[in-house]
């Protein structure tokens, strides 16, 4: 048993040598966090939840997210938007279940402490919401929106979870 263990060291030995004579590989150094940003988010994709930088419950039902009261997105800079700005789009729901506890929800939105506005939820159902997001807002290759609700539904005996909206998707794009 030594002369086999023996033998299977000296054979390792001698293969570990014969690689050091190929060149040595040239690394390639990549930020993963940035190289995957896209501009586009989708509660159910799992190759964009990175991009979900906080404030998110897990998927459910294999398509949508709870949010919590604070959530914040990461996005891809669209280019061209630099110079002309962007404009952000948001499909929520907010579901009958929340609206009845808080009624009318406000969403405001903020890019590195500048505010971009807020926006009403008037009525349960489903919601586009879009902000325009200023040049001066989009200076590096991606950029993280802070999400704010006025109103949310405290953990309870239903859910113990602090609930705010339905999250489905958003998107950042040239206007």
């Amino acid at each position: 048993m030594r002369r086999v263990a023996g033998s299977l060291a000296l054979v390792l030995l001698l293969a570990g040598g014969s690689c050091k004579s190929r060149k040595p590989r040239q690394e390639i150094l990549v930020d993963d966090n940035e190289s995957a940003v896209r501009g586009r988010v989708a509660a159910n994709d799992a190759s964009v939840a990175s991009q979900l930088v906080r404030g998110f419950y897990e998927v459910e039902s294999g398509a949508w997210r709870w949010t919590m009261p604070r959530f914040a997105i990461r996005f891809e800079v669209p280019v061209g938007a630099r110079q002309k700005g962007a404009v952000l789009r948001t499909d929520l729901v907010l579901p009958e279940v929340i609206f009845r506890s808080t009624g009318p929800v406000a969403l405001e939105v903020s890019a590195a402490g500048q505010q971009l506005g807020a926006q009403t939820m008037s009525a349960a159902g489903n919601h586009t919401l879009q902000w325009s997001i200023p040049a001066g807002a989009l200076i590096t290759e991606t950029i993280t929106l802070d999400f704010r609700l006025d109103k949310s539904v405290p953990p309870g005996a239903v859910d113990p979870r602090e609930l705010g909206l339905i999250f489905l998707r958003a998107g950042l794009s040239r206007p």
